[in-house]
């Protein structure tokens, strides 16, 4: 359907359409083809997954994935008309990203134990994510020939292939440099690729991998956010903003094509300026105190 998608983004065409299927067997809603694929099953489709508390998001990409297979049909001469054409696909208020702390960052930094070879690359992840603002897909396509040693900068493969360069910092660097120089070896048992982050059997590290690290430190630091794959990403961008640092720049960082992406993060910032002012300022609750006086 989509030639030049991401595996990642074939995979889960692939997932959303697999569970449309089975859901209709599952229900024993009939033989299905395209021409008994009504807009009232696919209704009932998206009816089921709200009633399974499907997010919103995960929601709209599905919708999106049957879009394009009807589009597909019709290309083909399969189908006349799409049952979605009526279907309109359900908005979602833009939340604002959750995000780290800069405690809770420092002390998920200080979680792995860089003695041995599982804790230098998890060191050596966390510090880099943190670090550089990167995607997991950019941070697990790394490769030996990505970093710039000399002057302590990445060079990452970001959206539609797109590169960019960024910049590490000294903490973030040291960490990379011990796993690769010292421990990575280990971990390849003999194995000969470039990626740089692997697993146990000396395998390039997956998203899922990745993904089951990070929420085993949270839950052993007993974290109450509510965790997601580009957390530390979006505590990089939301520290970088409350410094001082230029949209621009920020932008530019995270590889964002256009500066509205980049701008939810001055939500974040405004939300926790309102924080620490009413926490903070002696005359933020000024009106309650007189109040009290009267």
């Amino acid at each position: 359907m989509h030639r030049a998608a991401s595996e990642n983004t074939l995979s889960s065409y692939r997932a959303d359409l697999k569970q449309f299927f089975e859901y209709f067997d599952k229900e024993k809603k009939g033989t299905i083809t395209i021409s008994t694929l009504t807009e009232e099953r696919v209704t009932g489709f998206l009816d089921h997954l709200s009633s399974e508390k499907i997010s919103l998001r995960s929601i709209q990409r599905k919708i999106s994935t049957l879009r394009a297979l009807f589009r597909f049909f019709k290309v083909k001469g399969y189908a006349s008309a799409s049952p979605l054409e009526k279907i309109k696909t359900p908005r979602m208020e833009h939340q604002l990203p959750e995000v780290f702390s800069i405690e809770e960052v420092e002390s998920l930094i200080r979680a792995p134990d860089p003695k041995n070879a599982l804790g230098a690359r998890d060191l050596a992840m966390l510090e880099i994510m943190y670090s550089c603002g990167l995607r997991v897909t950019e941070m697990l396509d790394l490769v030996l020939g990505s970093i710039q040693w000399e002057d302590g900068s990445l060079l990452v493969k970001g959206k539609r292939d797109k590169e960019r360069w960024v910049p590490m910092g000294k903490f973030a660097r040291e960490a990379l440099k011990n796993y690769v120089e010292e421990t990575r070896s280990v971990l390849m048992k003999g194995r000969y690729h470039d990626f740089v982050f692997v697993n146990q059997r000396g395998l390039r590290l997956t998203r899922q991998g990745f993904w089951k690290i990070l929420k085993g430190y949270a839950a052993r630091l007993q974290f109450r956010k509510d965790m997601h794959p580009h957390i530390l990403r979006h505590s990089f961008a939301s520290h970088m903003l409350e410094r001082g640092a230029d949209l621009r720049s920020i932008q530019e960082l995270l590889g964002h094509t256009d500066i509205a992406t980049t701008q939810i993060y001055t939500r974040v910032s405004s939300t926790k300026l309102r924080e620490d002012y009413d926490k903070f300022h002696p005359r933020a609750k000024v009106v309650s105190a007189h109040k009290e006086v009267r």
